[in-house]
């Protein structure tokens, strides 16, 4: 299944046409065995079997009658999953996303649990009612009436209010971030905001006040994983993502990317995956 374009991903432009879509029959995840980042955000409603990946570089697992929120701009792998597996996808598109904040704040608030902890397990009568809003979701979305916008919004404040009471029914507390989870958080965001400005440690450390071996020191700590393997990590899958689905050239990517020119971008591609960017789009 390598390469496999998933809905979520080869049907973009519907998603931000109309800001709420429910995928109702997936039977894998995007992409097997290559990261991915999205500005979407999806709620995950496992019906059967179990997927494998890791979200932000760290394993993750989700099993049948669980569901999962997973915020945009996560760093996301699928792996593995059973033949049986099958799940809902609730895909919510960056200016819906922004419009529910905007009218449900203290509901979108809570959702910052999510970046820590992805998963809410449920038990037969949670998994049931969670099932039913998903599936009057798909119905509202599919539908034009003027009152659509309204109506998903309440129920996604229904769905919202009804996983986080149920993760605290069942045991799992609000998770509240330490200083050094925090840091590594902003980092991201900035990482984010700046990939193609800078790709360097020195210029995030300053971002906060801190010298390069302390910054890298305390990412390394929380994440086992360096704060330029971050950076590194974050620019390859923005380049790969460019060259698999945009019609540019590789002059275009390098420049949309932030490197000086192309042949600066096609050693820094080649060396931190082992093709050249020419070779990568035509194996994708």
């Amino acid at each position: 299944m390598l390469h496999t374009i998933h809905p979520m991903l080869s049907q973009v432009d519907k998603i931000v046409e109309r800001g709420l879509v429910v995928f109702d029959d997936i039977r894998a995840m995007p992409l097997y065995n290559e990261p991915f980042v999205t500005d979407m955000m999806t709620v995950c409603v496992s019906l059967s079997g179990w997927f494998k990946g890791e979200c932000d570089m760290r394993p993750i697992t989700f099993g049948a009658h669980e569901a999962a929120v997973i915020l945009s701009h996560h760093m996301l792998c699928a792996h593995e999953s059973s033949d049986d597996y099958r799940a809902i996808l609730i895909v919510l598109a960056p200016a819906f996303q922004q419009e529910m904040k905007h009218q449900y704040p203290d509901v979108y608030r809570d959702l910052q649990h999510y970046h820590y902890r992805q998963d809410v397990p449920l038990n037969e009568a949670q998994f049931a009612r969670i099932v039913d809003i998903a599936l009057l979701l798909r119905d509202i979305s599919r539908d034009d009436s003027p009152q659509r916008t309204r109506l998903l919004g309440n129920m996604l404040e229904v769905l919202f209010t009804h996983l986080r009471d149920y993760r605290r029914t069942n045991g799992v507390e609000d998770h509240m971030p330490t200083m050094h989870e925090e840091l590594f958080s902003n980092f991201y965001h900035a990482i984010e905001q700046h990939y193609s400005e800078s790709r360097e440690v020195q210029f995030y450390a300053n971002l906060f006040n801190l010298s390069p071996k302390h910054f890298s020191a305390v990412i390394k700590q929380q994440t086992g994983i360096g704060a330029l393997e971050w950076i590194h990590s974050y620019v390859v899958i923005q380049a790969k993502a460019l060259l698999r689905h945009q019609q540019m050239t590789v002059q275009q990517i390098a420049h949309r990317l932030g490197f000086s020119d192309q042949a600066a971008f096609s050693r820094y591609f080649k060396n931190n995956t082992g093709h050249a960017p020419t070779e990568y789009r035509e194996m994708a």
